[in-house]
């Protein structure tokens, strides 16, 4: 996974158009995080090969509102940019591209609470 996560950090890097190595260590921690945060929505204890890709997309902008927090708009000539407030799940926008990869044979507690409601009517 090491090689994976050097992948990764590049990837962000690109996309962040990050030359020098002054933010690998956030961007690091950005990338465990993400990671785990996909692993957690999805149910899984080993990332897919083919949401590898995404990880990038999602550090870098979880980085870019790291970087303009407390910022709420930004004006550029008569271009204005207004950013939301309390944007609390970044994996809200990518909810259809991780569907396919959520796994149903872990149960939450909720999901069992409703399987007994469902048995009591019953």
């Amino acid at each position: 996974m090491e090689d994976t996560k050097i992948e990764i950090l590049d990837a962000a890097k690109t996309l962040l158009e990050i030359k020098d190595e002054k933010n690998d260590e956030l961007l690091m921690l950005l990338i465990d995080d993400t990671v785990n945060a996909v692993l957690s929505y999805c149910r899984l204890d080993v990332l897919p090969r083919t949401l590898v890709s995404l990880i990038p997309t999602l550090t870098a902008e979880r980085y870019r509102l790291n970087m303009r927090e407390g910022v709420k708009s930004v004006t550029e000539g008569e271009r204005r940019v207004e950013y939301a407030e309390g944007k609390n799940n970044f994996l809200s926008e990518y909810a259809e591209r991780l569907k396919p990869f959520v796994s149903r044979n872990v149960k939450l507690p909720s999901d069992i609470a409703v399987k007994e409601s469902d048995n009591e009517s019953v």
